[in-house]
């Protein structure tokens, strides 16, 4: 087997309110894909919430698909850098992925991570993870797909991206014998909030027939792009649980504050155009939530749904503070086995 890490010849520039594809490897297994953009401004960033998750905000959606349309990674929403920002937080503490502005650029750099294992037993970052992957020799066209928001006031209310360029940078394993393994297929949907809902009543189904890793949530108030939003919110969800209607059991019921504090998310350092810090950016958080379910689970796979059918399975939210525009975005993410070769 060989390790092979490549950043790709083929890239996109940016374009507001467009899609923009990257054609991948059709070879080996891929096991990460870190996407990285400058981009150009009209002017500094002003330290203030708007900008507080600047770099990531123009990535409206993050898809990768297949051959007839077979999805592997689906992050769709509004903003949807911001929660991939979110997880790799989690996945990678203590790696810096914020910079400092420089002649008017801004820097943002994503990764996304198919297995279950970003870091090895030793704490060491680990690429070549084989734990999940995309069997890209499996494939025939297999595209990174980028869907971007408009660029008017997307940094702040009079800041504009006026260029950027995405780039991919693949990391994959090589000469793999015939294998049986685990793919990520994962998907996201969107709730637009109705009202206040009371004991988890605002409820989804949870897909099921694979195994159920983690689950990722933002909610957002109603703040018009062109005002810099929307805006990550903390006071609309106050609950989240998972329903086992069949088992008439609730695995897990939590109020907002007790997710949050188990999560215990690491704060970043805002700086200004100058590389000065100013000071930590905890909002950051609000309004993010992530459910990790490999440890009530298999510890690398998570919850196996396998035999369970729809609404089998759900996810339960209390929402508070209703106001007309506010939404919940949730990320299911789950993954399958699957035979290389």
């Amino acid at each position: 087997m060989l390790n092979v890490c490549k950043t790709l010849v083929d890239t996109a520039a940016w374009a507001a309110s467009s899609s923009k594809q990257i054609s991948l490897p059709n070879e080996g297994a891929i096991t990460r894909i870190m996407i990285t953009a400058p981009f150009t401004v009209t002017a500094c960033l002003a330290a203030d919430t708007n900008t507080a998750l600047h770099a990531w905000k123009p990535f409206q959606s993050i898809k990768i698909e297949g051959g007839g349309g077979k999805a592997y990674f689906s992050m769709t929403g509004e903003q949807m850098g911001r929660m991939l920002h979110f997880v790799n937080l989690v996945d990678f503490p203590g790696r810096k992925f914020e910079r400092g502005m420089a002649t008017n650029t801004l820097y943002a750099c994503l990764v996304l991570h198919f297995g279950s294992r970003p870091r090895d037993v030793y704490g060491r970052d680990n690429p070549y993870d084989l734990s999940a992957f995309i069997p890209a020799k499996d494939e025939t066209n297999l595209k990174l797909t980028i869907e971007t928001t408009q660029a008017a006031d997307i940094c702040d209310t009079a800041i504009d991206i006026s260029a950027g360029t995405f780039t991919a940078h693949v990391f994959e394993v090589l000469g793999l014998p015939d294998m049986k393994g685990m793919i990520p297929i994962s998907s996201t949907e969107s709730y637009a909030h109705t009202a206040n809902k009371s004991d988890l009543s605002a409820q989804f189904n949870i897909p099921c027939g694979s195994f159920l890793r983690r689950i990722a949530i933002i909610s957002q108030d109603d703040t018009a792009i062109s005002s810099g939003g929307p805006l990550m919110a903390a006071d609309e969800i106050s609950k989240a649980g998972i329903i086992l209607p069949k088992e008439n059991r609730r695995l897990i019921e939590l109020d907002y504050e007790a997710l949050v504090g188990k999560l215990a998310l690491p704060g970043e350092l805002l700086t200004t155009a100058a590389g000065a810090v100013t000071k930590p950016i905890i909002t950051r958080q609000e309004g993010f939530l992530l459910l990790d379910f490999r440890e009530f689970g298999n510890k690398d796979y998570g919850l196996d749904l396998r035999g369970y059918q729809n609404g089998d399975a759900l996810l339960g939210l209390t929402i508070t503070n209703y106001a007309s525009g506010d939404d919940t975005i949730i990320w299911y993410d789950t993954i399958q086995p699957y035979k290389l070769g």
